[in-house]
């Protein structure tokens, strides 16, 4: 087994970290060494991976990000690109269980037996308020019609809270659980994006419910939106809750649609397949140099040396400067802060 030495900086918890690990454990020896380590995989919540400029550098992200090929030598990402054998597409629903699960299970056994289990009409579990509005405005419209039961931190009118899969394995089964008990799970991306479609569909489909999409408007090349509900496919909040409406009143409709399979065809798309992702880590891993990809001279130093600057926090000097022009915006009895300004550009320095 190929021994590897590597870290990760810059994800937002020990989740994603820790679904990786498990993956190259799978196939790899693994030295964790944050100090020297030869291949660093990094995410978009901090900048410790430029302290590393002698390390290949492996961008992953759960986020609607597009890599930075400038900066990093590999990266898996969300969207549908090809950049040689930089890039590979991995959205982060591929490293969790549930979507194993729709790997082994694409279709409902008994579908009848699944809507008589159901207790609850739809779910809502979010903790982020900062996303596009078409969320809440989903949310506030289908909860005249029935409540929806908000169990996460945003919007919460359950009493009770469950967990995200970012705080880990035993959060996300309470998630499972509860969403298991609703005929519907809203599944409303943070903002939308070609290609960006996020555990929030696959955690409503492995939980035997129908989604009621929105994110990726072409989800459907690797989804069958028989499955769910695609918001996409509708020109308004309107007519996605009269669609709603609509099989939430026809318990046949409703188990024909649990019946469909999750993948088009009942066949899973070779990107989404474990082997594609396991294929590309074990060719970064066995580059005769190493696996460097990215430019590390003249414009790409140049480059990765400027983003390196623009990490650093601001010298008394540039917050001074910041303030300068703030004031000079507000208000024309400034004069103060244009002489400094004037300062500033005469005699530049770093401070």
């Amino acid at each position: 087994m190929q021994k590897i030495r590597i870290a990760f900086f810059d994800f937002p918890g020990p989740c994603n970290p820790d679904v990786i690990l498990t993956l190259l454990r799978k196939h790899f020896e693994v030295v964790v060494d944050e100090t020297n380590p030869d291949y660093v995989f990094y995410s978009v919540f901090g900048n410790r991976y430029l302290d590393f400029p002698d390390s290949v550098r492996i961008f992953f992200t759960g986020e609607n990000v597009h890599p930075d090929f400038n900066l990093c030598d590999y990266a898996f990402g969300f969207d549908w690109l090809k950049l040689e054998d930089r890039y590979c597409r991995c959205p982060n629903y591929m490293l969790y269980g549930e979507f194993e699960q729709l790997r082994r299970h694409p279709i409902i056994d008994d579908p009848k037996q699944t809507l008589r289990e159901k207790t609850r009409f739809c779910n809502f579990i979010y903790s982020n308020s900062k996303a596009h509005p078409y969320r809440e405005e989903l949310f506030h419209r289908l909860n005249k019609y029935k409540q929806i039961d908000s169990a996460g931190i945003h919007l919460n009118n359950t009493g009770f809270k469950v967990g995200s899969p970012s705080l880990g394995v035993s959060a996300t089964e309470d998630k499972m659980n509860f969403q298991r008990e609703c005929k519907f799970s809203i599944a409303i991306e943070n903002s939308s994006s070609i290609g960006y479609t996020t555990e929030k569909l696959v955690h409503g489909l492995a939980a035997d419910t129908i989604p009621i999409y929105w994110g990726n408007p072409e989800v459907g090349r690797e989804f069958n939106t028989r499955r769910f509900i695609n918001c996409h496919e509708y020109d308004s909040i309107e007519h996605v809750i009269d669609r709603i409406k609509e099989i939430d009143r026809d318990d046949d409709l409703y188990t024909r649609m649990l019946s469909e399979s999750v993948f088009n065809n009942n066949i899973i798309p070779p990107s989404l397949l474990e082997e594609t992702l396991v294929a590309q880590l074990h060719h970064i891993f066995s580059e005769n140099d190493g696996g460097a990809r990215r430019n590390r001279h003249v414009w790409g130093k140049i480059y990765e040396e400027k983003r390196l600057e623009e990490s650093q926090p601001p010298t008394f000097t540039k917050w001074v400067h910041y303030r300068c022009c703030q004031i000079r915006k507000r208000s024309r009895q400034s004069s103060w802060a244009m002489r400094l300004l004037s300062l500033f550009r005469r005699n530049p320095f770093k401070g």
